[in-house]
């Protein structure tokens, strides 16, 4: 194999780039917000979404609501919808959470929002997709502490558990603390809320992340007679062996103007660094004058703000899901997006922007100058040319499943 038609690959990471999609505008999914999204080193899956001014690529008007589930290849560039029966109806500001081959989706409203809301949990099997009928998706039968039917929760998973805070019914805000066990499927409301103490206010759109046997809270907020954004100078903490929440001084940024730390917003979204769990990246979000491109990392164990002052997204998003690989390549989908941080009447994106935010092993990198230098030669070989250049195994079985989309 031999390409010496095309500038020398690079790798850079805290970089962000617009990853290539499909040439055929039919063969991609509809730009779109309030979808979620999750990832494996080799496909990022997206479910759900809304886009309020919906046609097609021949123009012909569709429906606002997606109900459906799409995955993009990173070696091959493209998209393609999955297959799948019994799509749960809630598809907007849901949660999506990946176990292996197993997807769970949980909560979440349909349209319009609020008009009904799930505490319904589903699980599909990835694994299912070439199967002649697709993947299809089952409910799970619970029992114990049911939550409330909300949407825009704030859900985490760790093990076998699932934990849930807070959300809304499009009416009401809550913010109790719930704890699902897969192997059980029961549900434990392991906090109530109060308005007591150090208890965040009840809130909906913001981020949780689990470290160290301990739920941290980024952001959120709640509409009403006037829109209300939380902020990022201290950090509410739940303490899941004693059950209660703690206020955390944040320290912020010297480096960069004041304030130091992330303006108040919701609707942005979160990852925590594969590698390094005491590390997550705040990206995007809305303060209900202005959206967000900037990126900030909070360090758990110092309590310590730093901007990325040169990894900033190409345009100011919100209502996006951003999930990161095991490699760490951070990728945000979607969103409604603007050309500048004030004008929020921006239109809906179907694009995939993609940062490295930690260093992969040499393999990864490799690989990727592969697939930047050999891509089209790679995915027309034949099966015994691939393993007569010595490919890994994992990705020999990479190449030989994504050409299932071609």
């Amino acid at each position: 194999m031999s390409n010496n038609s095309i500038s020398t690959y690079k790798f850079k990471p805290f970089q962000f780039t617009v990853l290539k999609k499909n040439l055929d505008p039919q063969q991609r999914p509809l730009a779109r917000s309030g979808h979620r999204v999750v990832c494996n080193n080799a496909y990022l899956f997206s479910y759900g979404g809304f886009n309020p001014q919906t046609n097609d690529v021949l123009g012909q008007r569709v429906s606002s609501a997606m109900r459906e589930l799409w995955k993009y290849c990173f070696d091959l560039g493209e998209w393609k919808i999955i297959k799948c029966q019994n799509v749960p109806q809630e598809l907007a500001s849901s949660s999506v959470t990946l176990s292996g081959n197993i997807i769970i989706i949980y909560g979440g409203t349909g349209v319009p929002f609020g008009a009904f809301c799930s505490n319904r949990m589903y699980l599909g099997n990835l694994a299912n997709e070439y199967k002649e009928n697709g993947m299809s998706f089952e409910e799970l039968e619970v029992s114990g502490d049911v939550p409330l039917p909300l949407y825009g929760q704030g859900v985490v998973m760790d093990g076998k558990y699932i934990y849930s805070i807070g959300g809304t019914s499009g009416y009401e805000y809550e913010m109790d603390v719930h704890r699902f066990d897969l192997s059980t499927r029961k549900w434990e409301l392991l906090h109530k809320s109060l308005g007591e103490g150090q208890e965040p206010e009840p809130r909906y759109r913001h981020e949780v992340v689990f470290y160290k046997d301990r739920i941290y809270i980024f952001g959120g907020g709640r509409g009403g007679a006037r829109n209300i954004y939380y902020g990022f100078s201290k950090i509410h903490m739940f303490d899941v062996a004693t059950k209660q929440w703690q206020f955390l001084p944040a320290k912020h940024d010297h480096r960069v103007p004041k304030p130091g730390y992330p303006n108040n917003r919701s609707c942005h979204s979160c990852v925590q660094c594969p590698e390094k769990s005491n590390l997550v990246y705040i990206c995007g979000g809305f303060d209900g004058f202005r959206s967000f491109k900037d990126v900030w990392r909070f360090d758990f164990d110092t309590l310590q703000w730093e901007k990325l002052t040169k990894c900033i997204m190409p345009r100011p998003v919100y209502f996006h899901s951003t999930a990161v690989t095991p490699s760490g390549r951070m990728c945000c989908y979607g969103g409604i997006v603007s050309d500048d941080d004030i004008d929020v009447r921006g239109g809906r994106s179907n694009d995939i922007t993609s940062a490295w935010i930690m260093i992969p092993k040499l393999k990864v990198i490799c690989w990727e100058a592969m697939v930047y230098y050999f891509k089209e030669q790679m995915f027309e070989s034949s099966d015994e040319c691939l393993k007569k250049i010595g490919l890994p195994q994992e990705y020999y079985e990479r190449i030989i499943e994504a050409r299932r989309i071609c």
